[in-house]
């Protein structure tokens, strides 16, 4: 993965020069003909814009291509009156979304193209194609210049040719994705739809690492979907994105989405551009500022993408779950983990806890040290930070289970100490497993942590035990990754130690009524007698008010009253669990 990033680093300086007016020269005039055969349909909620390129083959390379919108017939002589919608749009940008981040695929003949409506005929070799999200009903006209690399025209309009001579009525509506029905599945996929609905299934939402871009492969995996961005979820309307859907042999759902988008100034090895799960820093083409902004782009993708999966698939809302390694570590963290009305559990193998990077496509301002956030005053940095997250957030959020190398050389250890710190001083539900690894090896430690905490432990709308300061925590250190519980892990030279904090924890019979919570407790790795701090989480009956008393029991020894505290939640502190046994705890009004 260190390749990678560094890799990305300059893909990302080179995209912010070319957005900032800096972009390396294109040839000194790209060879076009006509823009020609443009057509324009309405259908839910967004126009789709198709064209023939102006160029075929290597010549059209050097091609970017504008898309101009007005309320009547556009001409060369009045184009100045029309409202450019779109700028930079790559050739041949009927190429199916994944088949597209290489300028090799993007001229490959044999490569898919898209379809643009359910059951459609894929798009032609050399066409253009993009969608505008309608804002209000009406009618509206469109006309496509070629440009070169810098956003000069070189074509004119001609109607009828590369502008429409006919209105195309627009409507307002909910956006789909499109069924990419003759892509190949893989070999016993079935349609989800048919066999999923009804059931309220689980669904796992799968984060990508560094580098797991789509490509045309991922079509195979399921339900492949494809869709054309709103403005809401990147630098310009119209972008394409990817996901697919896949039933586990009618235990669950898998969603798959994808995060990496088509960079506006890649060179022709690398036309991707990743997002971290985040969005990016940019002067979205259709933004009324001047000044960069990071916009969390990618995070408004995946909000419309789990919404819509989860309607069209009739999935169980109550038991969603995030995860992913690397990258996609941080996507859970930074992305799930801030949305408890979606997420039951998030999973994050090796993660940042406090974002240090942010994918740009702009500059800075000279003498701006700090980027902010889409509304111009939150620092985006603050606003990734997840221990401060924890720390300010007190109502029930997602329950967080992840692992890490205490020598991972992209999520610091100190963050990771930083952030069980706020989750026990917080009272949140979580687990967490490390070992001496690196970013490689420090994934190992999640089959130990996920044995205690898997997601069939978890709904939304089920109450469970949080724990804290369980008296058989390894010792973490003080966040020097050479202080504290260390051990091998490599398995040539023994067995690969893990250790962890609130490990070994069995829970079942959860009571949750107005006046009485219980849960009966054991713990499969205590030799002797233990305790550990409990606090009731997800109460959908058992609910309290900051100051309310209360009394509690516990089955193995130990009574006596308790105070709610001021977000409401009262934690029962150093409960005891004896070894090979099970342990009442109740609490009352």
């Amino acid at each position: 993965m260190r390749a990678t990033l560094t890799f990305l680093s300059a893909a990302m300086l080179f995209a912010s020069a070319a957005l900032a007016g800096e972009a390396a020269p294109p040839p000194a005039q790209p060879a076009a003909g006509e823009v020609t055969e443009i057509r324009a349909v309405c259908r839910n909620g967004q126009t789709f814009v198709t064209w023939k390129d102006a160029a075929e083959g290597e010549a059209a390379a050097g091609l970017r291509y504008a898309l101009y919108r007005a309320d009547g017939p556009i001409t060369q002589e009045n184009l100045a009156a029309a409202q450019c919608l779109q700028k930079g749009i790559y050739y041949n940008s009927a190429r199916l979304y994944g088949s597209a981040f290489c300028e090799k695929s993007r001229l490959d003949p044999a490569k898919p193209q898209v379809v643009i409506e359910d059951g459609g005929k894929p798009l032609p070799m050399w066409s253009g194609v993009t969608a505008v999200t309608v804002q209000k009903d009406g009618k509206s006209y469109y006309a496509v210049l070629a440009t070169d690399a810098k956003g000069t025209p070189v074509t004119k309009v001609v109607p009828g040719k590369s502008a429409t001579t006919e209105a195309v009525q627009e409507k307002v509506g909910a956006i789909q994705p499109i069924l990419c029905e003759g892509l190949k599945k893989a070999p016993g996929a079935s349609p989800a739809p048919a066999s999923s609905f009804g059931k309220k299934l689980p669904m796992q939402v799968d984060l990508h690492a560094s580098s797991g871009y789509a490509s045309d492969k991922l079509y195979g995996a399921g339900d492949a979907y494809l869709y054309f961005a709103t403005p809401q979820m990147g630098y310009r309307d119209g972008l394409q994105g990817s996901f697919v859907v896949r039933e586990n042999q009618g235990k669950s759902l898998s969603l798959s989405a994808f995060e990496s988008l088509e960079n506006p100034a890649g060179n022709p090895v690398n036309l991707c551009f990743e997002t971290y799960w985040f969005g990016y820093l940019c002067v979205p083409q259709w933004a009324d500022h001047k000044e960069p902004r990071a916009y969390p782009f990618t995070e408004n993708r995946m909000l419309w993408v789990i919404d819509w999966v989860a309607r069209k698939y009739d999935v169980d809302t109550n038991r969603i779950y995030a995860g992913g390694g690397s990258m996609g570590a941080w996507g859970s963290s930074t992305f799930a983990f801030r949305h408890p009305e979606i997420f039951a559990a998030v999973y994050p193998n090796r993660p940042r806890t406090r974002q240090r990077g942010m994918p740009s496509l702009a500059k800075l301002p000279p003498g701006q040290k700090e980027a902010m956030m889409d509304d111009g005053k939150t620092p985006y940095l603050e606003r990734m930070d997840m221990v401060k997250f924890a720390s300010e957030h007190h109502e029930d959020l997602p329950v967080y289970i992840w692992c890490c190398g205490r020598r991972d050389g992209f999520a610091s250890w100190q963050e990771q100490v930083d952030l069980v710190k706020a989750l026990t001083a917080s009272h949140h539900g979580f687990a967490f497993a490390w070992n001496n690894g690196d970013h490689s090896s420090g994934g190992y430690p999640m089959g130990k942590v996920a044995k205690y905490f898997g997601s069939d432990k978890f709904a939304r709308n089920q109450s469970y035990p949080a724990f804290g300061n369980s008296s058989i925590n390894d010792n973490m250190g003080n966040g020097d990754p050479k202080d504290g519980d260390l051990g091998n892990d490599d398995p040539k030279k023994g067995p690969v130690e893990v250790f962890g904090i609130n490990l070994g924890f069995i829970w079942k019979d959860v009571v949750d009524e107005p006046g009485k919570w219980s849960v009966k407790l054991s713990n499969d790795l205590a030799k002797a007698e233990m305790t550990v701090d409990v606090t009731p989480r997800r109460c959908q009956q058992f609910k309290l008010k900051a100051g309310d008393k209360l009394k509690w029991t516990n089955s193995a020894g130990g009574a006596g009253e308790a105070t709610a505290d001021q977000w409401g939640l009262v934690t029962i502190e150093k409960v005891k669990i004896a070894p090979g046994a099970e342990s009442v705890l109740t609490i009352t009004k």
